[in-house]
């Protein structure tokens, strides 16, 4: 469904400095399925998302959805057109939507825009309330009087009342209490199994993404570590910064948790995005590195069942 192919995105700064916040991205996407992106803070991964909606303009390389490339500046045309077919759950509840409208117009302002009849656009307004668990007569209130996971919902019938078929989560959950993130998964899962949607879910929580993901990808800096179906990925990880990731999810059992492998990385060391680097980006932090990984960009390289890993030292990994 999504093609993206050497896609890099950098943010110019003074005096002819630049951050890469994507490096030479090439992804693909598949119908009906959920693809999880996670890395830390920094890593690309909102920008991505953002980038695929259109939101950023993209620095250098190409983006296909089914078939039609995408273009580099969306006109207006373009996301009225677009925005029918990809649409996109932000990050916080509380700032992505606007308080002075009610929730029947924030949810039926992607329809209004099409021209669409008013009590076509009240019917399906209650119908997605309905299916998001909320009640029809919510439409008539503000958002400031709905909890952050009452929010999430509205913004998830925004996104989906236009009947889209890829839609990107951005983080929909980090801003939710544990149990309310539970319940916004359950709601995506199902809702993407009752309208065949295809997600790009993105996260902080490897453990979370590997619940609701059919494959992972695994950002770091602008660049894919890793990719592969999400439990290879998180059982079975190659690449020191995933193996890294994994470890730093705390395991509710005391015991498992002192006998847990301990990666060593080195933390001090973390280069900036406005730094340019010929070779790996974990590199000054990785415990298995030479001079190869400091001078030449490890390729992806596929080692099992569509399991791909940048590193030039596989053998050493175990």
């Amino acid at each position: 469904m999504i093609e993206i192919k050497q896609v890099s995105k950098h943010f110019h700064l003074s005096k002819g400095r630049h951050i890469k916040a994507l490096d030479q991205v090439s992804l693909e996407i598949h119908p009906n399925e959920i693809l999880g992106l996670v890395g830390e803070s920094g890593s690309g991964k909102s920008t991505l998302g953002k980038v695929l909606a259109g939101l950023h303009p993209k620095t250098m390389g190409s983006i296909k959805y089914k078939d039609e490339t995408l273009p580099d500046n969306y006109s207006a045309k373009d996301f009225l057109r677009l925005s029918k077919e990809i649409q996109m759950i932000f990050q916080d509840p509380y700032s992505s939507l606007n308080p002075r409208m009610t929730v029947g117009e924030i949810i039926g302002e992607g329809l209004s825009l099409r021209k669409v009849a008013k009590k076509t656009i009240q019917e399906k307004v209650h119908a997605w309330l309905l299916k998001v668990g909320l009640h029809p007569d919510h439409a008539s209130r503000f958002p400031h009087e709905f909890s952050g996971g009452q929010r999430q919902r509205i913004g998830i019938a925004r996104a989906l009342i236009v009947e889209p078929k890829f839609v990107i989560c951005d983080e929909p959950i980090s801003a939710l209490d544990v149990s309310v993130q539970a319940q916004v998964i359950q709601l995506l899962q199902k809702l993407k199994n009752d309208f065949g949607l295809t997600l790009l879910f993105i996260a902080h929580d490897l453990s979370m993404v590997r619940h609701i993901s059919d494959r992972i990808t695994v950002l770091y800096l602008g660049q894919i570590m890793e990719i592969g179906p999400a439990d290879q990925v998180f059982f079975h990880a190659k690449h020191p910064y995933t193996q890294k990731l994994n470890s730093s999810n705390p395991l509710p059992d005391p015991k498992r948790e002192r006998e847990q492998p301990t990666i060593q990385v080195d933390n001090s060391e973390i280069p900036s995005p406005s730094e340019i680097l010929r070779g790996c980006p974990f590199a000054s932090r990785c415990p298995h590195v030479s001079q190869i990984c400091k001078t030449e960009r490890p390729e992806l390289k596929n080692i099992d069942n569509n399991h791909q890993v940048a590193c030039h030292h596989l053998d050493k990994i175990n």
